[in-house]
């Protein structure tokens, strides 16, 4: 007996290709979306006129300042506010102006750039010997501004016996360190004993003197400690030189460890 065995046919299978195109569409699609959008954000941002300077604010109770500052900024109106350097503008303006502590700049969007300035303060008029050049100084002995001792605005005034280099705006007080001190003593004398001063004369680098306006002299160790000679000053006039003694006083020297006065 035979058997048969039916007839199969072999199925074969194909591979069926994907077709990518349409993602291909879509991604450069989206790439020319893109480029589209940079180049509308580039053309609004740095091209159109919305973001152009119209108005620089400088804001300082200087008059003198704010003038010469706008007339330096004035060249910047109708620049993209994006391609102001803040930076290079800071350094500018403080080069010319050494008054200037410090500026505050900011970009107010979108068109107006502010500028906030913020003055070293005068603490003392600095002058040399003679009186023939007078200038105003902080805190840190900086020498920022020129000017007449009769605008001294009633400021401590330290003046120059003797230099090494001549005063100029820009430079520093070689004395710097004993700022603090100076006004210290000023404190003291016109606050707490109610002496009025004529003015500080640095007779030599080691030595202070002090000049009253009831016409008797003060003398300083600058190479001793500044304030406990102020507080051996205070003690001898609150306890020993009453204010009718004062009238004869010619000095008191308190350079040694014993004070003298005359």
């Amino acid at each position: 007996m035979k058997h048969y065995k039916p007839n199969r046919k072999k199925r074969t299978f194909r591979k069926r290709k994907i077709d990518f195109s349409f993602l291909k569409k879509k991604v450069f699609l989206l790439f020319f979306l893109g480029i589209i959008l940079i180049i509308g954000i580039t053309y609004v941002f740095f091209f159109s006129g919305i973001f152009r300077i119209e108005e620089i604010q400088v804001l300082s109770s200087n008059e003198y300042l704010k003038m010469n500052i706008e007339n330096i900024m004035n060249q910047e109106l109708n620049k993209n506010i994006f391609l102001l350097k803040s930076k290079e503008i800071n350094i500018k303006i403080l080069n010319q102006f050494p008054e200037i502590l410090e500026l505050d700049l900011k970009k107010k969007m979108p068109d107006v750039f502010v500028i906030q300035v913020k003055e070293k303060q005068e603490v003392a008029v600095l002058c040399s010997e003679n009186y023939d050049k007078c200038f105003s100084i902080n805190e840190k002995g900086s020498i920022f501004r020129q000017i007449d001792q009769e605008m001294s605005n009633d400021q401590l005034i330290i003046s120059l016996m003797t230099q090494d280099k001549e005063l100029a705006v820009g430079g520093e007080f070689s004395l710097k360190d004993e700022i603090e001190n100076f006004l210290e003593i000023e404190k003291i004398l016109k606050n707490i004993l109610k002496i009025e001063i004529e003015n500080f004369i640095i007779a030599s680098e080691k030595r202070l003197n002090i000049k009253t306006k009831e016409g008797w002299e003060i003398y300083f160790s600058l190479e001793k400690d500044i304030k406990l000679q102020a507080t051996k000053l205070r003690v001898l006039l609150e306890k020993e030189i009453t204010i009718e003694n004062r009238k004869d006083l010619e000095y008191i020297d308190l350079r040694f460890e014993r004070i003298f006065y005359k």
